[in-house]
């Protein structure tokens, strides 16, 4: 996993950042000290990625497929912006947003 975390924030240096701004204050996620990316901070990488199949980002991350659709659910529902939020994911980084 630390080399997806490098090798995703040394392409999307403000990810982090950007990400937290498509959520309200109380709810943004903030990596510990000796991470880089969280679960679900890495979950939405992939997305930003062009990774969205549920199944794939799942093999990918070891997760179950669940534990994906259920990271993904909660924080779109937790989101600013609940109808297009993976929309706004894709847009980090990109000369559109």
């Amino acid at each position: 996993m630390r080399n997806l975390n490098n090798s995703f924030l040394s392409i999307f240096p403000d990810f982090v950042k950007r990400f937290n701004e498509l959520l309200p204050e109380e709810e943004r996620i903030i990596p510990k000290q000796d991470e880089r990316l969280t679960t679900e901070l890495r979950i939405f990488a992939l997305i930003r990625l062009g990774i969205t199949d549920s199944a794939k980002i799942a093999g990918f991350l070891r997760y179950s497929i669940t534990t994906i659709y259920t990271y993904r659910s909660k924080l779109k529902n937790r989101s600013l912006c609940r109808d297009n939020f993976e929309e706004e994911v894709m847009k980090i980084g990109s000369f559109a947003g």
